[in-house]
């Protein structure tokens, strides 16, 4: 059994449906990338796994229900989201953002821990504790976004456009910690525009456009796939 599975699901808005009964699963160790343009869903998909928007089909994680568990309940098992927004605390410190993403954990030695981790993962935000995330840069939001999510102690983290709007030095530093979350063996769904940064690190790829999966496969299958050339310039 997959860590993930998504079968057949369905997504409403209104009489508009966005998702249209796509498959997906993510195995535990894995990147899987879902690219597509704006629009195309992948957005409302991340939302459905992780309990914000109602849905039809099935969604399994780790053995259960989704729909059987609520936000909460969903983040404890080991669900975490990064959404696009970053949805940080904006008056909150560097420091105080990271506690809040363990807000849901007993465990103080592993939050020791993992807050250890995550400052030695990102120097930026150790040499930025007691800076309020508001006066940061919006690549710095971003890393303290990914840097709470770790702090939930994810079995799954999904990713929404980490990538959005950086400028490319930035991309690089989230590449890199990317790569070292994977050596570490974490599972992580990414939802991306940006194809070539999608497909550096994935090991699987879904192609989502207008709320259908076009295309799963590997890396090197989209790399030589006519259309996906033709279609999302930069991947090489």
């Amino acid at each position: 059994m997959s860590l993930l599975e998504v079968e057949d699901l369905h997504v409403y808005y209104e009489k508009a449906e966005a998702l249209k009964g796509i498959d997906l699963r993510v195995e535990a160790g894995e990147i899987v990338s879902v690219i597509g343009p704006n629009g195309a869903g992948k957005t409302t998909m991340l939302d459905a796994i992780s309990g914000l928007k109602e849905y039809e089909g099935r969604i399994q994680f780790d053995g259960r229900n989704v729909d059987e568990m609520d936000a909460r309940e969903l983040v404890a098992a080991g669900v975490v989201h990064c959404t696009e927004g970053r949805d940080l605390f904006p008056y909150f410190t560097v420091h105080q953002n990271l506690l809040m993403g363990a807000q849901l954990r007993e465990d103080e030695a592993g939050v020791e821990s993992d807050l250890d981790m995550v400052y030695e993962l990102f120097p930026r935000l150790d040499e930025r504790r007691t800076q309020e995330a508001h006066t940061m840069s919006g690549g710095e939001q971003q890393m303290l976004a990914i840097g709470r999510a770790l702090m939930s102690d994810p079995k799954l983290l999904m990713l929404d456009e980490p990538t959005l709007g950086l400028a490319p030095i930035i991309i690089e530093d989230i590449s890199e910690i990317l790569e070292e979350l994977s050596e570490q063996g974490l599972t992580v769904l990414l939802a991306e525009q940006n194809s070539t940064f999608a497909m550096r690190h994935a090991e699987r790829l879904y192609l989502l456009e207008t709320g259908n999966v076009e295309l799963e496969g590997s890396p090197e299958e989209f790399r030589t796939n006519d259309y996906i050339r033709d279609a999302y310039m930069g991947i090489t």
